[in-house]
Formats: C-alpha cells, structure tokens, sequence
C-alpha cells in the first residue's frame, strides 16, 4: 500500500505527537517502525496515543456529523460532510493513523515481543482490535492478514471481508487475555507509567478486551441469532463494576498533547456546531448533562443546527466536559458495558430495567460529578424497550463511533436526514480512500457512501 511509501510521514508525525509526553518516557526520538530501535514501552505508547488521536479526530467528526451529533458548518470542510458529500482523498490521513501507526506498532510489538513481554502484548492485542473495528466499521473489508508485509515485498496486501474481520476481532482479544493473564514471572518487564489509560493494571486492561468482544457480538445483531447471548456473556465475565473501570484517553492539556476537540475548535473556530437533534434531546428532558455536553451559545442559551444548516454559527459548541484542553474522553466505559447488558437482556425476553438505569447513571455520574436523581432515572426507564435502551446509549456515548454504530444496526434514533444532500440519505460508510484505490490493485473499492457494510442488515 502506499502507506508504507509514505511511512516516514506517519512516523514523523507520531514522533511530534508522542512529545506531549516526553516526561513520562525517554525513547520518544526513536523511531518506533524501526525494530532495531524498537522497545515494547515505546511501541504501547505509540500505540495508545495514536488511538486517542483517532478517537477524537477525523473519523469521530464523520461519525459525528452523520449520526446529528454534530454539524458542519460551510466555513471549512465539515460543510461537505454535512451535505453527505465525502471525498475520498481527505480521509488518507485518517487510514494512515490506524494502518501507520497504531496496527503497524502492534504488529511489531506481536512479531518481536511477544515471548518476553506478554503484558505489553496483550495490551497491543487490545488497541489492535479497537483500531481493526474502527477502520473496518468505516470502511468495511480492510486489509489485516497481509496489511503489514511489506518488508517481504507485499505492498498490496488482499483485503479481508468484513465477516473475517470480526472473527479477527475476537480471536485477537482472546488472545489479548490469555496474554494479560499470564503471572507476572514470565514478563521481563511489565508495563507502567508508559501505559496512558491504566499505568500497567492488567486486570483493568482484561475487563476493556471482555467489554470488546462484547460489543463486537453485539455488533452482529443482524448477522448473528446468538449475538445478544454471547453480548450478555462476554458482558458478565468482563465484571465492570464503576466508572472507574473505564478506558479513557490521555491529554495533558498543554500545548502538545491538547483535547482535540479544543484543538479543532481553536484552530477552526464556527467550522463545527452541536447538532440540533441531540441538543433538543437534552433541552426537552431536562437532562442534567446538557451543561457539560453543549456549551453555551453566543446568546447565552443551548442549540444546535439542524441536518440541512451549514450556515448558522452563533450557536453551541461541544461543551465543557469534552472539549476543554485536557478533557479526557471515555473509550470502552461502564457506561457502555450496562447498555451492552440492557440491550443484551431486552432481545433474550429477560429484565433490563436495572442494566439500563445503571448505565444512564453511571454517564451522568461521570459526565456531571453528581449522582442523578431518582426522578430522572425513572422518568428516562419508564419504558424499556430497544428504542429506549439506543436513544439513552446515543446520549451516553457522545462523541464515539458507536451510536453512528448502533444507528445503522437498529435504526434508532430515528434520525431525519439532510433533505437538501443529493442522497437524502445518511452515510453508511466512508468511501475507500484515493491511497487505496489507486495504488493498491487488490483493494475492495466501494465509492458510494449508501452502501451498507456486511453486518448493517437495518
């Protein structure tokens, strides 16, 4: 692929955003593709700064904007976005962060480490689902078996179906927590202060990869009769038990390691507002989160745009909890492990009242710092159906891949799509990009973005 021509812009690039901490670990001037230079520390925070980069950045803004999150307005380029117009070459950046760094490093870290450092593996096996599962749900068939031979002359790796790709996630994570449990005896170093999200507790990092494979069971709704009992067993052996079990990412706030939705926002002020279905969401239920999740509008007040306005700027931006300079942003949370359950215990005929109150809990926990009244828990479960458990879960998981997920896999919420777009249609997927298309002749190119990937049954 031409990512591999193009390897020493990636790695520069994750050079200069590994600098944010340069406290925390001395190997960051080395070049973490170069196995002569390689060390599992460097290649783990490699690995998990890329992901934080990934899950707060372009593809994030996409799924964002498609699922009304969000909206872009006609100062930049969001503009398009918002008129479900995606061009396939501003999305090489983003393919390359997951390929080029993030999955390269964890190849590396499986090829050359595995043996000595299961820890450090098995945390790699982890960040290479997560980042497999967000190339593959953007895109649909990816390349992963023959992604990273291009040392033995195969620059144009075969793709994977979509369907592979899944099995992949599993058997990865599987693998991941037969590494993670292994005693402490047989690593020859184990992972601290260079792990961002849980400074070397594996039994942390076990519960994150159970509440994966669960997602990803789930994931397969459509495709799968026994997605919902494998969801609620993998849910159970994960043993989540507070918000302070979630995986979140790091940022320290300065200059070099800024909140990237801060980031965006600074550099490209107007350029992206709150979109109006999920403002009007909060607003009209008295949600104790609206303060947190929306910021203020130029008026004082809290709105957001509508699916066909790319015009109007005075109104919200993302708000304070996720978008200050070090505003830390959940990626596998408790949150979502009790929606899993919810959803899980709702389609096996079972009770997921309790699964679902706990999970609305535990986000306005986290996202406010207070408990919720009982008022509002029981106005927000006073019916339990698979229409109630996604609507909550789209609030809960603001600013992730999965409610864009979840809504393409049930439907809900019933979202009205830009009726002034040429489709009139809401995305499915990103086209393949231009990288792929043209220089890798084994690549699965799909270029309308209304084509539903394997598992979207919907």
């Amino acid at each position: 692929m031409k990512k591999y021509i193009k390897k020493i812009l990636v790695v520069t690039f994750s050079i200069l955003f590994l600098t944010a901490c340069q406290t925390e670990l001395d190997d960051f001037n080395n070049n973490p593709n170069d196995p002569s230079n390689s060390n599992p520390s460097l290649l783990i925070a490699a690995m998990e700064l890329s992901t934080f980069q990934t899950h707060t950045s372009g593809l994030m803004r996409d799924a964002g904007i498609f699922s009304q999150h969000l909206q872009g307005t006609n100062l930049g380029q969001l503009g398009a976005i918002s008129y479900y117009v995606v061009n396939e070459g501003e999305i090489n950046n983003e393919w390359n962060l997951i390929y080029g760094t993030a999955l390269m490093n964890g190849h590396i870290l499986n090829r050359d480490f595995a043996k000595d450092y299961p820890y450090y593996n098995g945390i790699g096996q982890v960040l290479t689902a997560l980042n497999l599962s967000y190339a593959t749900d953007m895109w649909g068939d990816v390349p992963y078996d023959e992604a990273f031979l291009a040392e033995e002359g195969n620059k144009s790796p075969k793709y994977n179906t979509q369907k592979e790709i899944y099995q992949r996630l599993q058997t990865i994570l599987d693998d991941a927590i037969v590494n993670l449990q292994k005693p402490v005896a047989s690593n020859e170093k184990v992972p601290g202060k260079d792990d961002f999200v849980f400074k070397g507790e594996t039994a942390k990092w076990i519960k994150v990869a159970y509440v994966l494979k669960a997602r990803y069971a789930l994931r397969l709704s459509e495709v799968d009769s026994n997605a919902a009992q494998k969801a609620l067993d993998f849910i159970t052996e994960a043993g989540m038990i507070s918000v302070a079990d979630d995986a979140d990412t790091y940022f320290l706030g300065d200059k070099n390691s800024l909140n990237q939705w801060f980031a965006f926002n600074d550099q490209r002020p107007d350029y992206m507002k709150m979109g109006k279905y999920f403002v009007d969401n909060l607003v009209s239920n008295t949600d104790p989160r609206l303060p947190f999740m929306v910021g203020q509008n130029k008026d004082g007040g809290y709105s957001g745009n509508a699916a066909n306005d790319y015009e109007t700027v005075k109104t919200s931006y993302i708000g304070p909890r996720f978008a200050s300079n070090n505003s830390q942003i959940g990626i596998v949370t408790y949150a979502e492990a009790k929606f899993i359950e919810a959803e899980a215990k709702f389609r096996l005929g079972q009770d997921a009242k309790p699964a679902l109150k706990d999970a609305i809990a535990a986000s306005v926990l986290k996202v406010t710092q207070t408990a919720a009244t009982t008022d509002f828990l029981t106005a927000a479960t006073s019916t339990v159906n698979l229409a109630t458990i996604i609507n909550q879960k789209y609030i809960a998981l603001f600013l992730t891949m999965e409610p864009y997920n979840d809504y393409r896999r049930t439907g809900f919420p019933e979202l009205v799509p830009n009726q002034n777009s040429d489709t009139k249609l809401i995305p499915l997927r990103l086209p393949t990009p231009s990288d792929q298309r043209q220089y890798n002749p084994n690549a699965t190119v799909v270029s309308n973005v209304t084509t539903n990937v394997w598992w979207d049954k919907n």
